[in-house]
């Protein structure tokens, strides 16, 4: 599939007119939020348990946020396609700022976990949704350069999510952490009343059927592999079936019209290689993200504090990464930088692998990998956009987002049952760092999980070095 973008497209940029400086910042408030939100629960957690009770429901709050999140990602990008992506977006705004009212006014576990798992599919929308409106909007060269933007503000917005929440807890109560997103969302809906799109027909309708059947066969697979038990225990039977529901919701979605998921997109020599290398990427950055805090506190017997500074300089090598990306891609293109990610995550996997003892040492592994993943995350979603028309940018900007994601949910859910497997009588819930037995034997099942994302980033490293070598020459390169 030939790419919709040509290199004499790549000089131009947009004025900055008053009306596009508020569309941007209302697309930003909008991301700020959700990825505000991903994280601010989790020091509010304990006294959330304090005061509702059912301790034991606790994982669920994380848990429905995620399978939602996840699941609902491919269904708004085809909504996207079909009735435009302004409505699209001001309505998951709509959802997630409302059922953040309703966690905030929670007065039992049990409804703040449906009010969250209701958060979590308007979270679904707003970040493939406001990247489909920045590539509708902004010619390549301008936009490579905003994705480094975004990408700060979500790396931000993660980072300081712990410190608001205890904030808050601290001084006014954790309900505000949810109440706290009214104000702005509200500023966010009103800065994008301005945004008139540029629609175009031909998009199609929504298949029910596959969107119903993904949804859930994704859903009770990532519940059957470990998603919302305490100690991540796998439920076999229960992912059997949705893998199998899955795999039909696929084969149907093959023969539909209109499709949830456009897998004809994967046939593209420039896009399905590129969604391989998403769907990798997504298992080794989670993994990182959900060992690295556990070898720091469980088996070097480390402060919460020292484990979450360890894993911090990941947060911040990625929008380095993706700055540089976005400044190098109209110079260099596309395939360099996927292939410069690919060799400098490879080479955070492998400091990571070679456990040394030091916190240090772990915040440079961190520090290679995320700026490897910056290189990455900037061309390959805007290649992915550029390559497709404006009836399916958005479902395609969400089938990216939604590889990763959904690569990285099922990878460290299988990373934790090795884990279980290694540590053996050694731990009893070794992905909440209760260990039973040393740490020692905690770091001998961890470096066992770090060389495992050894191999995946040296494959994600091959399927670079396919994008460079194998594909032809592109109007982006």
């Amino acid at each position: 599939m030939a790419t919709t973008e040509s290199k004499s497209t790549l000089a131009t940029s947009l004025p900055w007119t008053p009306q596009l400086v508020r569309i941007m910042a209302g697309l930003l408030l909008a991301q700020f939020v959700a990825a505000l939100d991903s994280t601010v629960v989790g020091t509010a957690l304990p006294t959330i348990s304090r005061e509702l009770g059912d301790f034991s429901l606790y994982p669920w709050i994380f848990a429905g946020y995620l399978l939602t999140s996840t699941t609902s990602v491919p269904v708004w990008g085809r909504l996207a396609d079909i009735y435009g992506r302004r409505s699209v977006l001001l309505t998951g705004l709509a959802i997630f700022v409302g059922a953040s009212l309703l966690c905030g006014a929670a007065p039992s576990m049990p409804t703040l976990i449906v009010a969250r798992t209701i958060q979590g599919i308007g979270a679904g929308c707003l970040l493939p949704v406001m990247l489909t409106i920045v590539g509708d909007i902004f010619p390549l060269a301008q936009r490579a350069r905003l994705q480094g933007l975004f990408s700060s503000v979500w790396a931000i917005s993660s980072v300081i999510g712990p410190l608001t929440g205890a904030l808050f807890v601290s001084t006014i109560g954790w309900r505000w952490i949810f109440v706290i997103n009214l104000p702005i969302g509200i500023v966010s809906a009103l800065l994008l009343r301005g945004y008139r799109e540029r629609r175009e027909t031909g998009a199609g309708g929504l298949d029910p059927v596959g969107a119903i059947g993904l949804t859930i066969g994704i859903a009770l697979l990532l519940f059957g592999l470990g998603t919302g038990s305490s100690n991540a225990e796998p439920r076999w039977p229960v992912a059997a079936a949705g893998a199998a529901i899955l795999a039909g919701s696929l084969v149907w979605e093959r023969r539909s019209a209109n499709p949830t998921v456009p897998l004809g997109l994967l046939r593209s020599p420039v896009i399905g290689p590129i969604v391989f290398v998403a769907l990798l990427f997504g298992v080794v950055m989670y993994g990182a993200t959900a060992f690295v805090p556990l070898y720091v506190q469980g088996a070097l017997g480390r402060s919460a504090y020292e484990a979450g500074a360890a894993l911090a300089p990941l947060t911040l090598g990625w929008p380095v990464g993706s700055t540089l990306a976005g400044r190098l891609f109209v110079r260099v293109g596309y395939r360099p930088l996927i292939l410069a990610g690919a060799i400098a995550m490879l080479a955070g996997s492998l400091m990571l692998a070679m456990l040394n003892g030091s916190t240090a040492w772990v915040g440079a592994a961190a520090a290679v990998l995320g700026l490897g993943m910056g290189l990455i995350s900037t061309p390959t979603i805007i290649v992915i956009q550029a390559s497709v028309s404006w009836g399916e940018r958005g479902a395609a900007t969400a089938l990216n987002q939604f590889s990763r994601t959904i690569g990285g949910a099922i990878g460290v859910s299988l990373l934790g049952v090795l884990l279980e497997t290694r540590l053996g009588p050694h731990a009893a819930n070794p992905l909440r760092g209760e260990v039973a037995g040393s740490a020692a034997a905690l770091a001998v099942g961890l470096e066992t999980v770090f060389w495992v994302l050894v191999v995946l980033a040296a494959v994600t490293l091959g399927g670079a070095t396919w994008i460079l070598v194998a594909q032809r020459e592109s109007a982006l390169d």
